[in-house]
C-alpha cells in the first residue's frame, strides 16, 4: 500500500515495517557523502595568512627599508615606491627583504593602491591631462590637490590600474608584494549626484581587480579601505580579504574627536557583514595622546578588530611625537567638492 507523508514516498511492507524506495536510498546517500565532502574540504582549505595577523603598520611616506625591515608587526602595508614615481619603486629583492623578519618569520607585505583616484605623482600621470583630460579623469579632489577624481567604470582607467601588462597592479604583483591596499573605494559616494550607478560600477571594479589578481597569482590578498557601505553586497564581500576602517571610533570632525554613537553603530553593522563570514577588520585610528591611543586599542580589541595609529600624514613617525613645524596636518575626513579644477 503507498502513504504520503512529509513530502516523501514510502512503502509498508509485510509486516507493517516502513521500506523506503531505492531512489530515496540512493539521494539520500548522496546528500550525506555530499555533506562529508564539503566538511574534509572545509577542514583541508588553508586559512587565509591574515590570520595570523597580530599587528601591523601603515606607511606611505619616507620609507625608510631599514627601519620597517626591524618592525616586530606581523604585516606591513606601504606604498610600493619610496618616491610614488616607478624610478624610486620597491624591488623584488627589497620586498622580499621585508617579508622576511629577523627571527625567521614571515611576514606580509601589503602595496598601497588607489583605485578611486588618480594622483598626479605616479608614473602615469601626464602633464597634458591638464588641459585635456582623458574621457576617465573627472575633476581634482580640491581638498587634496594633485588627486583627481574618476570615472573608474571607463575602460581608460581600468587599463592603467589593472588591466594591461604594464598597469599599477602588474607592477605590484611582480613586485612580489602579498597583496594590496584598495584606497578610494569611498569614491562613488563623492560622486554619487552625478553617477548614481557609481556604486555598482565600484563594486564590479573591485571584483574584476581581485579576479585578475588572483589569476596572476592565486592567494592574492585584496584588503579595502572604508567603504563599508559596500558590505551589503555578497559580491563585494566575496571579491576582498579584510576591511581596513579609518577613523571608526575618533576623527570624522577633527583629529582624536569622538565619533557620534550612531555613526560608529551604522559602521559596525555592516563590518559585522565581513566578520561574520570569517573576515578580518582592520582600524586606522589616527591619535596623539597614549591615553587616547590606549583607550581606543582596548574598545577596537573588545570588538575584535586589528588596530594601528599612525600619524595622519603616514609618514612612520611616532604618532606621540609633536609634528614637525612645517607640517599641517589635514584633519577629519575630506569633503567632496563638485567644483572642476582641471
Amino acid at each position: 500500500m503507498l502513504t504520503r507523508a512529509a513530502g516523501r514516498e514510502r512503502v509498508k511492507g509485510d509486516r507493517g515495517q516502513v521500506r523506503y524506495p531505492k531512489t530515496t536510498l540512493v539521494l539520500t546517500l548522496l546528500v550525506v557523502v555530499a555533506g562529508v565532502l564539503a566538511v574534509g574540504y572545509a577542514l583541508r582549505r588553508p586559512a587565509s595568512p591574515l590570520a595570523a595577523v597580530q599587528s601591523w603598520d601603515y606607511q606611505l611616506q619616507k620609507l625608510d627599508l631599514d627601519r620597517l625591515a626591524r618592525s616586530k608587526a606581523d604585516m606591513l602595508v606601504i606604498d610600493y615606491s619610496r618616491t610614488g614615481h616607478a624610478s624610486g619603486a620597491l624591488t623584488q629583492a627589497e620586498v622580499q627583504r621585508l617579508q622576511e623578519r629577523s627571527d625567521g618569520r614571515r611576514r606580509l607585505v601589503i602595496a598601497y593602491l588607489s583605485i578611486g583616484e588618480a594622483e598626479e605623482y605616479r608614473y602615469y600621470w601626464r602633464p597634458e591631462w591638464k588641459t585635456e583630460p582623458p574621457p576617465w579623469l573627472f575633476a581634482e579632489n580640491c581638498r587634496w590637490p594633485g588627486n583627481h577624481l574618476v570615472r573608474y567604470w571607463l575602460d581608460g582607467w581600468k587599463e592603467i590600474v589593472f588591466r594591461s601588462p604594464d598597469s599599477y597592479l602588474s607592477r605590484i604583483v611582480a613586485a612580489g608584494f602579498d597583496g594590496v591596499y584598495l584606497d578610494r573605494v569611498d569614491a562613488f559616494w563623492d560622486l554619487r549626484e552625478r553617477y548614481p550607478d557609481g556604486r555598482a560600477h565600484m563594486i564590479e571594479l573591485v571584483g574584476e581587480l581581485a579576479a585578475h589578481a588572483r589569476r596572476l597569482r592565486p592567494g592574492f590578498l585584496v584588503i579595502a579601505q572604508n567603504a563599508e557601505a559596500l558590505l551589503d553586497s555578497p559580491d563585494y564581500r566575496a571579491s576582498i580579504d579584510a576591511v581596513a576602517k579609518e577613523d571608526l571610533l575618533n576623527g570624522v570632525s577633527g583629529t582624536a574627536i569622538a565619533n557620534d554613537a550612531a555613526l560608529i553603530g551604522w559602521s559596525l553593522d555592516r563590518l559585522r557583514l565581513l566578520t561574520a563570514e570569517g573576515k578580518p577588520v582592520l582600524a586606522v585610528e589616527y591619535l596623539r595622546t597614549s591615553e587616547a591611543i590606549r583607550a581606543a586599542s582596548a574598545r577596537l580589541t573588545a570588538l575584535g578588530f586589528l588596530a594601528t595609529f599612525p600619524t595622519r600624514a603616514l609618514d612612520g613617525r611616532d604618532p606621540l611625537e609633536p609634528d614637525p613645524p612645517a607640517l599641517h596636518e589635514t584633519t577629519g575626513t575630506p569633503e567632496f567638492s563638485v567644483k572642476h579644477c582641471l
